[in-house]
């Protein structure tokens, strides 16, 4: 071996040695950095959701593979169909690796859509991954006249909406591509609110309802059969209904097909973690490697089946490929598709009706800021408590959440479970 050969080799030998010293320090720093502290999960969604119920199991399972073992607590940061909440993680939420968020689908695609009040740019926040890749459905009421999505063709079905989300985008998207005939009552404060509202005969259909989420929270409309399912909305049917008909093939033209597949890939993404911009990127690494540990959990997805939930996850570096690949749509087409969000026909305001149920407080979370109540059926009631909207009162004197107590006799107003309580009446 010659001379030079040997200080080849010694110098890629000290070069691995570094590479390797650099690898474990930043290891060790990102492990410090983590230790004792708390990363807060800002979920776009109200309390119970599907997007809810997929943060809150991430965030138990996630920190046993972060180095450091941080905790993660869970906020709520529902409007505007999960803008206000990306609008805060991207300008506002700590830059530091502190914060994550759980978005709804539609996010990535709504600056380029021209949402209203949109106040980030998709492709710099860093895409932790997706829990589930989704497909949707449109639904009717058993006691509603149309059961099939061609009957919807060709009758009015009023449909519930929640804001500029998959439950208002998706009817006005079918409405415009294949000719249907959804008229929306706009303005329920949440999905939930909207099946309340189908029970109570204000609207007969909900669009845009995961499947997951169904299945998960009103399994027993399926067993019963209170509902119509009319058809799936994504690129490719579930697997679980392989009769109902595929929102895709109904397309008239190649530019409608198009068109359904731009919006529809969101689906892929059907259950976003994202990390703010600006994070060092090693820490970046490191949530995203806890991510995909935690998705192969076999205690996070023994915990997910049992509460319904479909983990079919996505990695965080597919996600921000995928966001890449759609912001790179020809502007032609991606005017087509925003052309196809537009609702437009008349658009009637929902009047909320208040549910008052009565019952015992069984349980307080979050410090009080969220009480269930055992009603005397046996049913649950969960309600949000807001330190300044929610009117508190026990036995007759104003007070405040701290007063609230497990066993207390007690009357709830909200607009559904899960939602924020106006008022709350304990003896």
């Amino acid at each position: 071996m010659t001379p030079r050969s040997n200080s080849v080799l010694t110098l890629g030998a000290a070069l691995l040695a570094a590479t390797a010293i650099t690898s474990v320090a930043s290891a060790q720093s990102v492990e410090n950095f983590y230790k004792g502290k708390e990363i807060r999960l800002t979920s776009s969604s109200d309390v119970g959701g599907g997007y809810d119920a997929t943060a809150r199991l991430l965030a138990r399972y996630m920190p046993n593979h972060m180095p450091g073992n941080p905790r993660i607590i869970v906020q709520n940061m529902p409007g505007a169909g999960g803008i206000k909440a990306a609008n805060y993680l991207y300008n506002v939420a700590p830059k530091d690796g502190l914060a994550i968020g759980g978005v709804h689908r539609t996010v990535p695609q709504a600056p380029q859509l021209g949402l209203p009040g949109t106040q980030f740019d998709a492709n710099k926040f860093f895409w932790l991954g997706s829990m589930a890749n989704e497909v949707s459905v449109c639904v009717a009421w058993h006691e509603s006249p149309v059961k099939t999505i061609q009957q919807a063709m060709q009758q009015e079905l009023v449909v519930g909406g929640s804001g500029a989300n998959d439950t208002e985008q998706f009817p006005a998207v079918l409405n415009n591509i294949i000719g249907t005939k959804f008229k929306i009552i706009s303005g329920y404060p949440s999905g939930t609110a909207v099946n309340l509202a189908m029970e109570r005969r204000e609207v007969d259909s909900r669009c845009g309802w995961s499947w997951s989420s169904l299945v998960q929270q009103q399994s027993d409309w399926l067993k019963d059969k209170k509902i119509n399912i009319l058809a799936q909305i994504s690129t490719e049917k579930h697997p679980d209904m392989p009769n109902v008909p595929l929102v895709m093939d109904f397309a008239k033209t190649a530019e409608d097909k198009q068109v359904l597949e731009f919006l529809f890939a969101r689906q892929v993404m059907g259950r976003p973690f994202v990390i703010p911009p600006g994070v060092p990127m090693e820490r970046v690494t490191a949530l995203r490697a806890a991510f995909d540990a935690a998705m192969k959990d076999k205690a996070l997805i023994a915990e997910g089946t049992k509460q319904k939930l479909e983990i079919s996850p996505t990695s965080g570096v597919a996600v921000q490929q995928l966001v890449d690949r759609l912001l790179k749509t020809p502007k032609n087409l991606v005017k087509a598709a925003a052309d196809a969000t537009v609702w437009r026909g008349p658009v009637t305001k929902a009047v909320v009706k208040l549910a008052t149920p009565k019952g015992t407080i069984s349980e307080l979370k979050n410090d009080s800021r969220e009480v269930v109540l055992k009603q005397s059926d046996g049913k649950m009631f969960n309600a949000k408590v807001s330190g300044s909207r929610t009117a508190i009162t026990v036995a007759g004197k104003n007070s405040d959440r701290k007063a609230l107590k497990t066993g207390m006799a007690c009357e709830i107003t909200a607009a559904a479970s899960g939602e924020e309580a106006s008022k709350i009446a304990c003896q």
